[in-house]
């Protein structure tokens, strides 16, 4: 029977192009994001009826987070913003059941530039960030691996109550 999948289990990681040489990391606090996949469709009637001219795809991943008083990533993106640069983006769906034999998660990958950082102060909420990442050529599809530390941003191990040994 099929079973549900969960929002809470697909997150959002980042790296700027550039820096191919570093993991890709987590934006802290991300409470939703949308990928939205449209193509522009143009019907044209002709005599013998109407058909339908196919455009592009167009592909964006709208991006809400709660902001983080240090987060590199939050920086990173902002900065990213500011300068124009190209960015790497993953949503990997981090859901034990989905994990193949070799550990890794279903993921989707894609490469583009977010178009705005919208930094909210409201006196009664917790502060917030809204940006738009606009994805080039089309996203694609596989299996993503996370390291041990990159799990641990995602959420932390249980630990037992025993003191535990220093390397």
């Amino acid at each position: 029977m099929a079973e549900m999948q969960q929002g809470k289990n697909k997150i959002l990681m980042f790296r700027l192009l550039k820096d191919q040489s570093k993991e890709a990391a987590k934006l802290v606090f991300q409470t939703e994001h949308t990928f939205s996949y449209s193509r522009e469709l143009d019907k044209i009637i002709t005599k013998d009826g109407a058909v339908v001219k196919v455009g592009e795809l167009e592909t964006e991943v709208s991006i809400d987070a709660i902001q983080a008083k240090d987060d590199p990533v939050s920086d990173m993106l902002q900065t990213s913003v500011l300068k124009g640069e190209k960015l790497e983006l993953w949503e990997v769906t981090v859901d034990e059941e989905l994990k193949d034999q070799e550990g890794k998660y279903p993921a989707v990958y894609c490469q583009g530039y977010l178009d705005s950082w919208e930094p909210t102060a409201s006196a009664e909420d917790e502060s917030a960030v809204s940006s738009n990442f606009i994805v080039e050529l089309e996203p694609q599809f596989g299996m993503a691996t996370l390291t041990e530390e990159q799990q641990e941003a995602v959420q932390y191990a249980f630990k037992d109550t025993v003191a535990e040994a220093t390397p």
